[in-house]
């Protein structure tokens, strides 16, 4: 018995504004990728033609981390749509820098791909196949790759950068249908597993107190910050946080 394999979702949909073509030289995970291009297309000079090789990261989705569950698989899922292809990016504006890159330099985008069709199935609400011919003339579709990543299940949405709301619907579908990472129990959302993994990683001062196994932890009181046990109220132990 061979086991069943869902089908891909594509989600076709007009950029309706200004992208550029960029070719993906490596996908890194679920969420970004290595490209390259022109200088001019950031200055506005066109005399600025020196390429420049810079990651893309998608604007209002968020892929599991790659040590996460679903993390890998969301990369190879990304791979297979856009792994050595040319993209459009409708570059945005990214709010904390008032640029198109974000802290890390990485320009932030909705990336789409183009491509023509020859014909194939699809189905209607009414759950019947039809066939598409286009008796030898392609049809040119456009497809938000970050609504496919949502609704096939391998990436969550960044809802404070004010998505559109097919964002949400998609994420909600993905969830009903428990495609992807929503076939997995107690998802982890990639900001929290990453703060998780910074606080698991900073270094913990121990506590003072002979016999205490506590460590010192960073608050906030009336007369400013100041570290505390972390073994509060059993050990009252306290210092000034300023050095």
């Amino acid at each position: 018995m061979t086991q069943e394999v869902n089908p891909l979702i594509i989600v076709p949909e007009d950029p309706q504004t200004h992208t550029i073509r960029v070719p993906v030289l490596k996908v890194f995970d679920g969420d970004g990728f290595l490209t390259r291009v022109t200088v001019s297309e950031f200055t506005g000079n066109p005399r600025d033609q020196a390429e420049i090789e810079i990651t893309a990261r998608f604007g209002f989705i968020d892929a599991p981390e790659m040590e996460q569950p679903g993390g890998r698989e969301a990369k190879d899922f990304l791979t297979a749509l856009i792994g050595d292809r040319w993209v459009e990016l409708a570059i945005l504006m990214k709010m904390n820098t008032g640029r198109s890159v974000d802290t890390y330099g990485r320009v932030v985008c909705v990336p789409y791909l183009t491509l023509d069709y020859a014909g194939g199935v699809f189905r209607t609400p009414s759950s019947c196949a039809h066939v598409i011919t286009t008796l030898g003339a392609p049809l040119r579709v456009t497809r938000n790759i970050e609504l496919e990543m949502v609704v096939n299940g391998w990436a969550w949405v960044l809802e404070r950068y004010g998505p559109d709301q097919r964002y949400l619907d998609a994420l909600e579908e993905a969830r009903r249908a428990k495609r992807g990472i929503w076939a997995f129990r107690d998802n982890l959302h990639p900001w929290e597993f990453k703060k998780q993994k910074h606080h698991n990683k900073a270094p913990k001062s121990r506590c003072p107190t002979e016999s205490c196994s506590g460590y010192l932890v960073r608050k906030s009181g009336r007369f400013g910050e100041f570290f505390g046990c972390s073994e509060y109220p059993r050990c009252r132990y306290s210092c000034s946080a300023v050095g």
